[in-house]
Protein backbone atom coordinates (compact mmCIF):
# COMPACT_ATOMS: atom_id res chain seq x y z
CA UNK A 1 0.00 0.00 0.00
CA UNK A 2 2.59 2.40 0.34
CA UNK A 3 4.57 1.85 -2.51
CA UNK A 4 0.85 2.67 -4.08
CA UNK A 5 0.97 5.92 -2.48
CA UNK A 6 4.64 6.28 -3.47
CA UNK A 7 3.83 5.79 -7.27
CA UNK A 8 1.06 7.82 -7.18
CA UNK A 9 2.73 11.09 -5.35
CA UNK A 10 5.52 10.42 -8.22
CA UNK A 11 2.75 10.71 -10.46
CA UNK A 12 1.17 14.05 -9.14
CA UNK A 13 4.26 15.86 -9.30
CA UNK A 14 6.09 14.74 -12.32
CA UNK A 15 3.90 17.32 -14.09
CA UNK A 16 5.38 20.25 -12.25
CA UNK A 17 9.19 18.45 -12.33
CA UNK A 18 8.53 18.72 -15.98
CA UNK A 19 7.60 22.08 -16.06
CA UNK A 20 10.54 23.14 -14.21
CA UNK A 21 12.57 21.35 -16.56
CA UNK A 22 11.53 23.62 -19.39
CA UNK A 23 11.78 26.42 -18.21
CA UNK A 24 15.55 26.37 -17.43
CA UNK A 25 17.40 29.39 -18.69
CA UNK A 26 18.28 28.88 -22.41
CA UNK A 27 15.04 27.00 -23.34
CA UNK A 28 13.11 28.25 -25.93
CA UNK A 29 9.22 27.47 -25.61
CA UNK A 30 7.57 27.10 -28.90
CA UNK A 31 5.42 24.99 -30.30
CA UNK A 32 6.32 22.12 -29.54
CA UNK A 33 6.19 22.40 -25.65
CA UNK A 34 4.09 25.43 -25.35
CA UNK A 35 1.87 23.66 -22.79
CA UNK A 36 5.09 24.46 -20.15
CA UNK A 37 3.89 27.84 -19.83
CA UNK A 38 0.06 27.82 -20.61
CA UNK A 39 -0.17 28.84 -16.81
CA UNK A 40 2.12 31.97 -17.10
CA UNK A 41 1.07 33.68 -20.18
CA UNK A 42 -2.03 35.58 -21.24
CA UNK A 43 -4.05 32.92 -23.75
CA UNK A 44 -3.45 35.43 -26.62
CA UNK A 45 0.09 35.24 -26.21
CA UNK A 46 0.07 31.31 -25.94
CA UNK A 47 -2.59 31.00 -28.79
CA UNK A 48 0.43 32.35 -30.82
CA UNK A 49 2.74 30.55 -29.38
CA UNK A 50 0.99 27.57 -31.04
CA UNK A 51 0.79 28.90 -34.51
CA UNK A 52 5.02 29.12 -34.97
CA UNK A 53 4.39 33.48 -34.96
CA UNK A 54 5.62 33.48 -31.34
CA UNK A 55 8.62 31.74 -29.09
CA UNK A 56 9.83 32.62 -25.87
CA UNK A 57 13.34 32.41 -24.84
CA UNK A 58 13.78 31.28 -20.85
CA UNK A 59 16.26 33.71 -18.86
CA UNK A 60 17.30 34.84 -15.72
CA UNK A 61 17.47 37.60 -13.49
CA UNK A 62 20.94 38.56 -11.50
CA UNK A 63 20.17 38.80 -8.32
CA UNK A 64 16.72 36.79 -8.75
CA UNK A 65 15.14 39.00 -6.70
CA UNK A 66 14.31 42.79 -7.70
CA UNK A 67 13.38 44.02 -4.35
CA UNK A 68 16.39 46.45 -4.24
CA UNK A 69 16.50 47.36 -8.01
CA UNK A 70 15.58 50.96 -6.40
CA UNK A 71 18.07 53.66 -4.67
CA UNK A 72 18.49 53.81 -0.36
CA UNK A 73 17.10 56.78 -1.02
CA UNK A 74 13.84 55.52 -2.47
CA UNK A 75 13.45 52.77 -0.59
CA UNK A 76 13.83 55.21 2.73
CA UNK A 77 11.43 56.93 1.69
CA UNK A 78 8.78 54.49 1.13
CA UNK A 79 9.20 53.20 4.30
CA UNK A 80 8.87 56.75 5.62
CA UNK A 81 5.61 57.10 3.80
CA UNK A 82 3.67 54.19 5.69
CA UNK A 83 0.23 55.71 6.71
CA UNK A 84 1.10 59.27 5.37
CA UNK A 85 -1.61 59.03 2.48
CA UNK A 86 -4.42 57.95 1.98
CA UNK A 87 -7.52 58.28 -0.97
CA UNK A 88 -10.62 60.15 -1.48
CA UNK A 89 -13.63 58.83 -3.14
CA UNK A 90 -12.48 59.42 -6.70
CA UNK A 91 -9.26 57.32 -6.05
CA UNK A 92 -6.68 60.81 -5.83
CA UNK A 93 -4.30 60.96 -3.03
CA UNK A 94 -4.18 63.06 -0.39
CA UNK A 95 -2.36 63.86 3.01
CA UNK A 96 -3.30 62.19 5.71
CA UNK A 97 -2.74 65.03 7.72
CA UNK A 98 -4.31 67.44 6.18
CA UNK A 99 -7.33 65.18 3.87
CA UNK A 100 -6.26 67.21 1.09
CA UNK A 101 -4.17 66.51 -2.69
CA UNK A 102 -0.80 67.62 -2.23
CA UNK A 103 2.18 67.06 -4.24
CA UNK A 104 4.07 63.78 -2.78
CA UNK A 105 7.85 63.33 -2.43
CA UNK A 106 10.12 60.37 -2.86
CA UNK A 107 8.74 56.88 -2.62
CA UNK A 108 6.26 54.49 -2.73
CA UNK A 109 3.18 56.50 -1.25
CA UNK A 110 1.67 52.78 -0.30
CA UNK A 111 4.82 50.92 0.69
CA UNK A 112 2.67 47.94 1.93
CA UNK A 113 -0.32 46.60 0.06
CA UNK A 114 -2.93 44.35 1.57
CA UNK A 115 -4.71 41.98 -0.97
CA UNK A 116 -7.74 42.56 0.89
CA UNK A 117 -8.18 46.30 0.62
CA UNK A 118 -11.03 47.23 -1.27
CA UNK A 119 -8.51 49.97 -2.63
CA UNK A 120 -5.28 48.07 -3.18
CA UNK A 121 -5.59 48.55 -6.92
CA UNK A 122 -5.96 52.09 -7.08
CA UNK A 123 -2.98 52.42 -4.54
CA UNK A 124 -0.73 49.84 -6.50
CA UNK A 125 -1.22 52.19 -9.51
CA UNK A 126 -0.27 55.47 -7.40
CA UNK A 127 3.18 53.22 -6.58
CA UNK A 128 3.58 52.41 -10.15
CA UNK A 129 3.40 56.65 -10.86
CA UNK A 130 6.10 57.14 -7.99
CA UNK A 131 8.39 54.65 -9.67
CA UNK A 132 7.94 56.49 -13.26
CA UNK A 133 8.31 59.74 -11.92
CA UNK A 134 11.47 59.48 -9.45
CA UNK A 135 14.15 59.33 -12.09
CA UNK A 136 13.25 63.07 -12.32
CA UNK A 137 13.37 65.47 -15.55
CA UNK A 138 13.87 63.34 -18.53
CA UNK A 139 14.06 62.82 -22.47
CA UNK A 140 13.05 60.03 -24.23
CA UNK A 141 12.94 59.42 -28.06
CA UNK A 142 11.30 56.72 -29.84
CA UNK A 143 10.14 54.91 -32.83
CA UNK A 144 6.96 53.75 -33.57
CA UNK A 145 6.46 51.28 -36.77
CA UNK A 146 3.53 49.92 -37.55
CA UNK A 147 3.24 46.96 -39.75
CA UNK A 148 1.13 45.39 -42.57
CA UNK A 149 2.09 41.72 -43.69
CA UNK A 150 5.89 41.91 -43.08
CA UNK A 151 6.33 45.50 -44.35
CA UNK A 152 6.56 48.38 -42.26
CA UNK A 153 3.62 50.48 -43.52
CA UNK A 154 3.95 53.87 -40.91
CA UNK A 155 7.06 54.83 -39.27
CA UNK A 156 7.04 57.77 -36.69
CA UNK A 157 9.91 58.79 -34.75
CA UNK A 158 9.11 61.84 -32.02
CA UNK A 159 11.22 63.51 -28.74
CA UNK A 160 9.76 63.46 -25.73
CA UNK A 161 10.57 66.01 -22.64
CA UNK A 162 8.79 65.75 -18.97
CA UNK A 163 9.20 67.39 -16.02
CA UNK A 164 7.51 65.92 -12.90
CA UNK A 165 6.52 67.54 -9.71
CA UNK A 166 5.49 64.46 -8.40
CA UNK A 167 7.95 62.07 -6.44
CA UNK A 168 10.34 63.41 -7.58
CA UNK A 169 14.26 62.14 -5.76
CA UNK A 170 15.53 65.91 -5.97
CA UNK A 171 13.87 68.87 -4.92
CA UNK A 172 12.81 71.57 -7.39
CA UNK A 173 10.17 74.78 -7.30
CA UNK A 174 7.19 73.43 -7.30
CA UNK A 175 4.27 74.57 -9.33
CA UNK A 176 1.42 74.05 -6.82
CA UNK A 177 -1.55 71.89 -8.46
CA UNK A 178 0.23 70.07 -11.77
CA UNK A 179 1.36 66.85 -11.57
CA UNK A 180 4.13 66.99 -14.76
CA UNK A 181 4.47 69.04 -17.58
CA UNK A 182 5.51 67.65 -21.05
CA UNK A 183 5.94 68.69 -24.22
CA UNK A 184 6.45 66.00 -27.90
CA UNK A 185 8.01 66.76 -30.89
CA UNK A 186 7.34 64.55 -34.15
CA UNK A 187 10.43 64.18 -36.50
CA UNK A 188 8.99 61.70 -38.28
CA UNK A 189 7.18 61.09 -41.35
CA UNK A 190 7.53 64.14 -43.29
CA UNK A 191 4.00 65.08 -42.66
CA UNK A 192 4.22 65.25 -38.92
CA UNK A 193 7.29 67.17 -38.71
CA UNK A 194 7.41 69.85 -36.72
CA UNK A 195 4.62 68.94 -34.72
CA UNK A 196 4.45 69.81 -31.16
CA UNK A 197 2.63 68.86 -28.61
CA UNK A 198 2.07 69.69 -24.66
CA UNK A 199 0.57 68.93 -21.85
CA UNK A 200 -0.03 69.91 -18.11
CA UNK A 201 -1.18 67.37 -15.42
CA UNK A 202 -3.70 68.52 -12.84
CA UNK A 203 -4.05 67.51 -9.14
CA UNK A 204 -7.30 67.85 -9.84
CA UNK A 205 -9.29 64.86 -10.08
CA UNK A 206 -12.05 66.12 -12.05
CA UNK A 207 -9.90 68.11 -14.38
CA UNK A 208 -8.69 67.01 -17.78
CA UNK A 209 -5.22 67.63 -19.21
CA UNK A 210 -4.30 71.09 -20.49
CA UNK A 211 -3.28 70.35 -23.62
CA UNK A 212 -1.82 72.39 -27.28
CA UNK A 213 -0.82 71.72 -30.26
CA UNK A 214 1.82 73.53 -32.77
CA UNK A 215 0.56 72.77 -36.63
CA UNK A 216 3.81 73.94 -38.48
CA UNK A 217 1.87 74.03 -41.51
CA UNK A 218 -0.92 76.73 -40.13
CA UNK A 219 2.14 78.20 -37.61
CA UNK A 220 -0.32 78.67 -34.87
CA UNK A 221 -0.78 77.18 -31.68
CA UNK A 222 -4.04 75.13 -30.66
CA UNK A 223 -5.67 74.41 -27.64
CA UNK A 224 -6.77 70.87 -28.29
CA UNK A 225 -9.12 68.49 -26.06
CA UNK A 226 -7.79 65.99 -23.57
CA UNK A 227 -10.49 63.47 -23.71
CA UNK A 228 -9.15 61.34 -25.99
CA UNK A 229 -6.62 59.32 -24.23
CA UNK A 230 -7.58 56.43 -25.94
CA UNK A 231 -7.41 57.85 -29.48
CA UNK A 232 -4.35 56.42 -31.83
CA UNK A 233 -0.91 58.34 -32.31
CA UNK A 234 -0.84 59.21 -35.38
CA UNK A 235 -2.07 55.99 -37.99
CA UNK A 236 -0.28 53.19 -35.31
CA UNK A 237 -2.51 51.30 -33.05
CA UNK A 238 -1.22 52.86 -30.08
CA UNK A 239 -3.18 54.86 -27.53
CA UNK A 240 -2.07 57.84 -25.37
CA UNK A 241 -2.85 56.35 -22.30
CA UNK A 242 -0.60 52.94 -23.46
CA UNK A 243 2.78 54.60 -23.06
CA UNK A 244 4.77 52.78 -20.24
CA UNK A 245 1.63 50.64 -19.77
CA UNK A 246 -1.10 53.31 -18.51
CA UNK A 247 -0.22 57.13 -18.98
CA UNK A 248 -4.08 58.32 -17.70
CA UNK A 249 -4.94 59.67 -14.34
CA UNK A 250 -5.49 57.39 -11.32
CA UNK A 251 -8.70 59.24 -10.82
CA UNK A 252 -10.38 57.92 -14.40
CA UNK A 253 -10.35 54.74 -14.01
CA UNK A 254 -12.20 52.21 -11.66
CA UNK A 255 -9.06 50.08 -10.00
CA UNK A 256 -9.39 46.40 -8.72
CA UNK A 257 -6.85 44.03 -7.61
CA UNK A 258 -7.72 40.49 -9.50
CA UNK A 259 -5.31 38.58 -7.64
CA UNK A 260 -1.62 37.56 -7.27
CA UNK A 261 0.13 34.85 -9.32
CA UNK A 262 3.45 34.21 -11.23
CA UNK A 263 3.74 34.75 -15.00
CA UNK A 264 6.55 35.10 -17.59
CA UNK A 265 7.63 38.69 -17.91
CA UNK A 266 10.27 40.29 -20.66
CA UNK A 267 13.51 41.45 -20.25
CA UNK A 268 16.51 42.69 -22.33
CA UNK A 269 19.42 40.55 -21.60
CA UNK A 270 22.95 41.67 -20.74
CA UNK A 271 23.88 40.21 -24.08
CA UNK A 272 22.37 40.29 -27.52
CA UNK A 273 22.50 36.37 -27.29
CA UNK A 274 22.68 35.86 -23.33
CA UNK A 275 19.63 34.24 -20.97
CA UNK A 276 20.81 37.20 -18.11
CA UNK A 277 19.71 40.13 -17.33
CA UNK A 278 21.88 41.80 -14.10
CA UNK A 279 19.73 44.75 -12.25
CA UNK A 280 20.00 47.56 -11.77
CA UNK A 281 22.26 48.82 -14.52
CA UNK A 282 24.65 51.08 -14.10
CA UNK A 283 24.36 54.43 -16.23
CA UNK A 284 27.27 56.88 -17.33
CA UNK A 285 27.14 60.85 -16.20
CA UNK A 286 25.83 63.00 -19.38
CA UNK A 287 27.11 66.40 -17.97
CA UNK A 288 25.77 68.33 -20.95
CA UNK A 289 22.46 67.88 -20.14
CA UNK A 290 23.15 68.66 -16.36
CA UNK A 291 25.56 67.89 -13.45
CA UNK A 292 23.77 64.50 -12.33
CA UNK A 293 22.00 63.96 -15.57
CA UNK A 294 23.34 60.24 -16.81
CA UNK A 295 21.83 58.42 -20.29
CA UNK A 296 20.78 54.69 -20.43
CA UNK A 297 22.99 52.43 -21.81
CA UNK A 298 23.15 51.18 -25.64
CA UNK A 299 20.60 47.94 -26.40
CA UNK A 300 20.26 46.14 -29.59
CA UNK A 301 16.40 44.64 -30.37
CA UNK A 302 15.77 42.35 -32.66
CA UNK A 303 12.62 41.63 -34.25
CA UNK A 304 10.63 39.29 -36.49
CA UNK A 305 10.99 41.16 -39.34
CA UNK A 306 14.57 40.93 -39.55
CA UNK A 307 14.97 37.40 -39.66
CA UNK A 308 15.73 36.46 -42.96
CA UNK A 309 13.93 32.92 -43.27
CA UNK A 310 10.69 34.50 -41.63
CA UNK A 311 9.30 32.11 -38.90
CA UNK A 312 7.89 35.09 -36.28
CA UNK A 313 5.41 37.34 -36.43
CA UNK A 314 6.86 40.45 -37.86
CA UNK A 315 6.66 42.70 -34.93
CA UNK A 316 7.72 40.25 -32.07
CA UNK A 317 10.84 40.90 -30.30
CA UNK A 318 13.15 38.48 -30.45
CA UNK A 319 16.52 39.17 -28.75
CA UNK A 320 14.72 39.27 -25.20
CA UNK A 321 14.29 36.58 -22.81
CA UNK A 322 11.32 35.61 -20.22
CA UNK A 323 11.57 35.12 -16.32
CA UNK A 324 8.81 33.84 -13.80
CA UNK A 325 8.49 36.64 -11.99
CA UNK A 326 5.26 37.90 -8.97
CA UNK A 327 2.80 39.55 -10.19
CA UNK A 328 -0.20 41.82 -9.32
CA UNK A 329 -3.41 41.37 -11.99
CA UNK A 330 -5.15 44.25 -11.86
CA UNK A 331 -8.26 45.61 -13.81
CA UNK A 332 -9.37 49.00 -14.90
CA UNK A 333 -12.67 50.27 -16.00
CA UNK A 334 -12.77 53.74 -17.17
CA UNK A 335 -15.56 56.00 -15.76
CA UNK A 336 -15.28 57.42 -19.21
CA UNK A 337 -18.46 55.90 -21.38
CA UNK A 338 -17.09 57.30 -24.28
CA UNK A 339 -13.23 55.69 -23.97
CA UNK A 340 -12.83 53.03 -26.35
CA UNK A 341 -11.78 50.48 -24.25
CA UNK A 342 -14.23 48.39 -21.90
CA UNK A 343 -11.75 47.16 -19.47
CA UNK A 344 -7.72 46.35 -18.98
CA UNK A 345 -5.69 44.17 -17.13
CA UNK A 346 -2.57 45.33 -15.71
CA UNK A 347 0.19 42.83 -15.02
CA UNK A 348 2.50 44.31 -12.63
CA UNK A 349 5.67 43.44 -11.21
CA UNK A 350 5.19 42.92 -7.17
CA UNK A 351 8.33 44.06 -6.26
CA UNK A 352 8.90 46.84 -8.58
CA UNK A 353 5.43 47.95 -9.25
CA UNK A 354 6.25 47.94 -13.41
CA UNK A 355 3.67 47.03 -15.47
CA UNK A 356 5.30 44.41 -18.11
CA UNK A 357 1.97 43.53 -20.10
CA UNK A 358 -1.94 45.63 -20.71
CA UNK A 359 -4.57 43.56 -22.15
CA UNK A 360 -7.80 45.71 -23.24
CA UNK A 361 -11.37 44.43 -24.23
CA UNK A 362 -13.61 46.61 -26.28
CA UNK A 363 -16.95 48.11 -24.64
CA UNK A 364 -19.04 44.91 -26.33
CA UNK A 365 -17.25 42.78 -23.69
CA UNK A 366 -14.61 41.30 -26.97
CA UNK A 367 -10.92 40.49 -26.43
CA UNK A 368 -9.49 43.28 -28.38
CA UNK A 369 -5.66 44.23 -27.71
CA UNK A 370 -2.15 42.76 -26.23
CA UNK A 371 0.75 44.71 -24.78
CA UNK A 372 4.03 43.64 -23.96
CA UNK A 373 6.76 45.81 -23.01
CA UNK A 374 10.17 45.19 -21.30
CA UNK A 375 11.55 46.95 -18.21
CA UNK A 376 14.83 47.81 -17.11
CA UNK A 377 16.25 49.09 -13.91
CA UNK A 378 18.76 51.78 -14.06
CA UNK A 379 20.80 54.03 -11.51
CA UNK A 380 22.82 56.98 -11.84
CA UNK A 381 26.97 56.85 -11.17
CA UNK A 382 27.07 57.91 -7.56
CA UNK A 383 23.58 55.73 -6.83
CA UNK A 384 21.76 58.19 -5.31
CA UNK A 385 19.01 58.27 -7.91
CA UNK A 386 17.00 55.56 -9.36
CA UNK A 387 15.10 55.21 -13.16
CA UNK A 388 13.49 52.39 -14.51
CA UNK A 389 12.44 52.50 -18.05
CA UNK A 390 9.80 50.87 -21.07
CA UNK A 391 12.39 50.04 -23.36
CA UNK A 392 10.50 48.61 -25.99
CA UNK A 393 6.76 47.82 -26.29
CA UNK A 394 4.39 45.77 -28.72
CA UNK A 395 1.10 46.09 -28.62
CA UNK A 396 -0.98 43.57 -30.65
CA UNK A 397 -4.58 44.42 -32.11
CA UNK A 398 -6.18 40.74 -32.06
CA UNK A 399 -8.69 41.47 -34.09
CA UNK A 400 -7.20 43.05 -37.35
CA UNK A 401 -4.26 40.86 -36.54
CA UNK A 402 -1.53 43.73 -37.34
CA UNK A 403 0.45 45.27 -34.63
CA UNK A 404 2.72 48.54 -34.17
CA UNK A 405 5.94 48.39 -31.86
CA UNK A 406 7.54 51.19 -29.94
CA UNK A 407 11.36 51.42 -29.79
CA UNK A 408 13.67 53.47 -27.50
CA UNK A 409 17.06 50.66 -28.15
CA UNK A 410 16.44 51.60 -32.18
CA UNK A 411 19.88 53.00 -33.65
CA UNK A 412 17.48 55.63 -35.32
CA UNK A 413 17.23 57.26 -31.77
CA UNK A 414 18.69 58.88 -28.96
CA UNK A 415 19.46 56.88 -25.82
CA UNK A 416 16.98 57.86 -23.05
CA UNK A 417 18.69 60.71 -20.37
CA UNK A 418 17.22 61.29 -17.28
CA UNK A 419 17.66 63.67 -13.97
CA UNK A 420 18.74 66.36 -17.09
CA UNK A 421 18.75 69.89 -15.97
CA UNK A 422 15.63 71.49 -17.49
CA UNK A 423 14.37 74.72 -17.75
CA UNK A 424 10.38 75.03 -16.65
CA UNK A 425 9.86 77.92 -18.79
CA UNK A 426 10.67 75.23 -21.86
CA UNK A 427 6.99 74.20 -20.77
CA UNK A 428 5.05 77.36 -21.30
CA UNK A 429 2.48 78.01 -23.74
CA UNK A 430 4.71 81.20 -24.80
CA UNK A 431 7.65 79.24 -25.56
CA UNK A 432 6.83 75.69 -26.75
CA UNK A 433 6.39 76.34 -30.25
CA UNK A 434 10.02 77.17 -30.51
CA UNK A 435 10.58 73.26 -30.39
CA UNK A 436 8.54 73.10 -33.95
CA UNK A 437 10.32 75.93 -35.89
Amino acid sequence: MKSLRLVISILFLFPAYAISQELKPGVIISQENADAVKELVPSAILKRIGTGEYSLRIGELKPESLSSVYSEGFYKASEENKGKYSLDDTGGLIDVSTGKRTTPGQGLPFPEIDPEDPEAGTKIVWNFLATEYQSNSQEIMWILRTYKGRSIEVEVIGRQARLPYDFRSTPIKIEKGITYKELSLYLAPADLFGTVGLTWRWHDPSKWDSTWMYIPSMRRVRRTTAANRSDSVGATDFMMDDVNGYAGKVEFFDWKLLGAKDMLLAFIPDEPDGSIATFPRKCEAYIRRGEKAFIQPRFKTTWGYDEEKPRHAPWWPLSIIWVKRPVYVLEGTSKDPYYSLGKAHLIVDRETFRIFMKLGWDRAGNYWRTQVMTQGYYLSPDGKISAPAAEISCLIDEKRNRASTSDRTAPEVLPTIFNIDTDAGLFSISNFLNYGK
